[in-house]
């Protein structure tokens, strides 16, 4: 399994979890849990594009850039969950580039600038929080042990459900806390592989699905 078809299944999934929003009359099982799987998966895609990226300022202004473009369509979007005053996902990936980035260039004594960027996460209301700039660093760590990044994923998944689950052990939530968990299966197949070359798929992808969806939902 390649990088290019995982963006496709993260794409796929973000759309089922996406959609319900625009159109009520779909939610069903996949729009209300499939779509759990995406955000895992784009997180493992940031440590695997600063891999194979050649010029890490051009791959970071590029994030920079479509952050900025989607943050509108994002917001417009978030208008119908009821919640728009957040950044958008990129700004997410961002801080979890930047907490890559300072790792590799200076170790464990970047520890405490990489807890600083997930309280960044957590104080500038980027979407999934501290959660998700420490998924992006989590995956990365662990990127060459396949095992130890599967467990290593499921207990920072835990950590972030285990408020709510042991407030409310309701099946929705148990069902979306296991979904959220099958992206460690798709990585287990990754044979660390471009595919074909879409480079810009999902930076364009993720604000064109949300106008659509923003304008579906006033039909």
């Amino acid at each position: 399994m390649s990088i290019f078809s995982l963006k496709i299944i993260a794409c796929v999934t973000m759309v089922l979890d996406h959609i319900k929003y625009a159109i009520p009359e779909t939610t069903c099982f996949a729009t209300q849990y499939l779509g759990r799987i995406a955000f895992p998966l784009f997180a493992f895609l940031v440590g695997e594009g600063y891999c194979h990226t050649s010029n890490l300022k051009k791959y970071s202004k590029r994030l920079i850039l479509f952050a900025l473009i989607s943050q509108i369509p994002f917001m417009l979007f978030r208008t119908l969950v009821g919640e728009w005053r957040m950044l958008n996902i990129l700004f997410t990936l961002l801080l979890g580039l930047g907490s890559i980035a300072v790792w590799d260039k200076f170790g464990k004594k970047s520890i405490p600038i990489i807890a600083l960027l997930v309280f960044l996460g957590k104080i500038l209301r980027v979407d999934y929080g501290w959660y998700g700039v420490l998924s992006v660093f989590v995956l990365y760590l662990f990127r060459q042990r396949k095992i130890g990044r599967e467990i290593a994923f499921l207990v920072l998944n835990t950590i972030y459900y285990y408020p709510r689950l042991s407030s409310n052990m309701s099946l929705s939530l148990v069902i979306s806390y296991s979904c959220t968990t099958i992206p460690v299966i798709f990585l287990l197949f990754y044979n660390g592989k471009l595919g074909r070359k879409t480079k810009y798929l999902y930076y364009l992808f993720y604000p064109i699905h949300m106008i659509i969806l923003y304008g579906l939902s006033f039909l």
